[in-house]
């Protein structure tokens, strides 16, 4: 970790211990409380037939150390065109979610390759 300088409007320079994971870019940040640390994502990439490798569910960090809200290390998910925060054991939880669902996907892929078969049969 290293402190760097943050001009903002309200707080004037503020010093912040920035972690080794930041990526931001901090030239944006008018006021203390907006002050975020936010580290690379990481993406699920699903091989698709039509687009061919397609990246999705990024996730990554995140650290506002002034919010007056959550100033907690979080983990950040984007689903549904918005970022959503989690803490350790929601993203389990999340994990334990995207687990039962591959368990769909699987059932979905026996029932088309059955679906597929049948309407071969008809040809």
């Amino acid at each position: 970790m290293k402190t760097i300088t943050i001009p903002t409007a309200d707080h004037g320079d503020v010093q912040v211990t920035e972690p080794d994971w930041c990526t931001a870019d901090h030239t944006g940040e008018a006021y203390r409380e907006d002050i975020e640390h936010t580290g690379a994502e990481t993406h699920l990439v699903v091989f698709t037939p039509c687009h061919g490798p397609v990246r999705t569910l990024p996730i990554g960090f995140l650290w506002r150390p002034f919010s007056p809200t959550n100033n907690q290390i979080m983990a950040t998910l984007l689903m549904a065109d918005d970022w959503h925060e989690f803490d350790p054991a929601a993203l389990a939880r999340a994990a334990d979610a995207l687990v039962e669902h591959a368990t769909t996907l699987r059932v979905y892929a026996r029932q088309l390759a059955v679906l597929q078969a049948k309407a071969g049969e008809g040809r």
